[in-house]
């Protein structure tokens, strides 16, 4: 069960690299812990903390690399064995689990002679999960998240930068974790991007050198918004490449399901959730989420803990427009949503004639 862990502490103590021993047998502990193997998880912790000091956690094993000119940490490290299981779409969902299920299997597969880098490239819009789903395959891993601050990694001090990013994956090296770079066109842009300077093409150089170096027997994920920005080299490296899409109605449906237990949403009929589905194609998964989060804060300061289709769609619009709107315009998105001209009429406050004027408008736009 733990021979993975085992197999490194061995490796590292023929090295003779204490601190890559003290980081796996630390692993090795809480994972004990979590299983219940508490007298063995327990021995192994009173030996780290005899040889280091009481207190001994992750993050402190291995100091954190800074960078030279602000002396910032350069890396965030996260641990959570338990992450819930994600929203998505079930063939990024499959990709997902066969990229874990092949890093499982490696050893397997390195006897046997088929040559696999432990890299993933996560693309796509904002909020489309890519983060969230860098945190769950180090949970489902059960492994640290090592990521990468960009806002620090990238120094004004000339060349100091790429010895930033050889760093992180120094560090990264003597750790049991999943390294992940996030934003990561801002240090992997495309070397004959005129408006850049020759000190670009020798970061990304760095890059590319050192995770070559580093995929033979470390997890890294990378994530960006903005791929079209990529060196085409930058490519070639990852072994597995997925996007992340904004979430369709199957994902949208999911989503609206997380509300808490105090919020009621019986009398919303099938018929209806379908109209309040339709109004948020196109959102992300984080879009949705602050949606639902804002609805519930709303049901609790109105001391009304129920949610009716309009006040959702409301919702949605307040959402798409950010607060700038008209009173008119919100009529008319809910009547497009399909909101009877009733219902629309009590929530908004218009006469039924007035109401009826904005449908007429809706029936002829749609015409």
């Amino acid at each position: 069960m733990y021979y993975s862990e085992i197999g490194k502490i061995i490796e590292a103590g023929l090295d003779r690299d204490k601190e890559k021993v003290r980081s796996f047998a630390l692993l090795l502990a809480k994972k004990m812990g979590e299983d219940g193997e508490t007298r063995g998880s327990n021995r192994i912790s009173g030996i780290l903390e005899k040889r280091r000091g009481a207190g001994a956690t992750m993050d402190s094993l291995v100091p954190l690399p800074v960078d030279q000119e602000s002396r910032m940490n350069i890396v965030d490290i996260d641990y959570d064995p338990h992450a819930e299981d994600l929203i998505l779409s079930e063939p990024v969902r499959l990709k997902l689990q066969d990229f874990m299920d092949t890093i499982q299997h490696k050893k397997r597969m390195d006897d046997m002679g088929l040559e696999f880098s432990q890299s993933l490239l996560l693309y796509g819009h904002p909020g489309c999960g890519k983060t969230t789903a860098a945190s769950y395959i180090a949970s489902k891993m059960q492994l640290p998240l090592v990521t990468a601050k960009l806002d620090t990694l990238i120094s004004s001090l000339l060349g100091a930068t790429a010895k930033n990013i050889h760093k992180i994956f120094e560090y990264a090296k003597r750790q049991p974790c999943v390294l992940f770079l996030d934003e990561f066109d801002a240090i992997a842009k495309a070397r004959d991007d005129q408006h850049e300077l020759g000190e670009l093409k020798r970061v990304v150089n760095s890059l590319l050198q050192n995770i070559d170096d580093y995929c033979d027997d470390g997890i890294l994920i990378a994530a960006t918004n903005h791929q079209e920005l990529l060196d085409n080299a930058i490519w070639r490296r990852f072994q597995v490449v997925i996007e992340m899409p904004r979430p369709g109605l199957p994902e949208i449906k999911q989503m609206m399901g997380l509300f808490p237990e105090f919020v009621d949403t019986s009398q919303i009929k099938e018929n209806q959730w379908k109209k309040v589905y339709q109004s948020m194609i196109g959102l992300s998964y984080s879009d949705i989420k602050k949606i639902n989060n804002n609805l519930s804060k709303k049901t609790v300061l109105n001391d009304s803990f129920r949610l009716d289709m309009e006040s959702i769609i409301a919702e949605v619009y307040l959402f798409k427009t950010h607060g700038d709107y008209t009173k008119e315009d919100m009529a008319m998105f809910m009547l497009e949503c399909g909101v009877p001209k009733k219902r629309v009429a009590a929530f908004t406050g218009f006469s039924r004639r007035k109401t009826d004027e904005y449908a007429e408008r809706v029936n002829a736009d749609e015409r």
